[in-house]
């Protein structure tokens, strides 16, 4: 279980997690890819290749 405020573990996205391993089922699904653009929509995500 990750610990109170760590980052989401896609390593695009920029989301902060308080319980699991990712923010999002987005990020989740985009672990093999990690170089592809963060698709978890959350309003503060900085997660863009480009």
């Amino acid at each position: 279980m990750a610990a109170s405020g760590q980052k989401c573990e896609h390593p695009i996205c920029s989301c902060i997690v308080t319980k699991g391993r990712y923010c999002s089922e987005a990020c989740e699904a985009m672990e093999k890819t990690p170089d592809i653009d963060c698709l978890c929509n959350h309003p503060g995500c900085k997660g863009k290749t480009s």
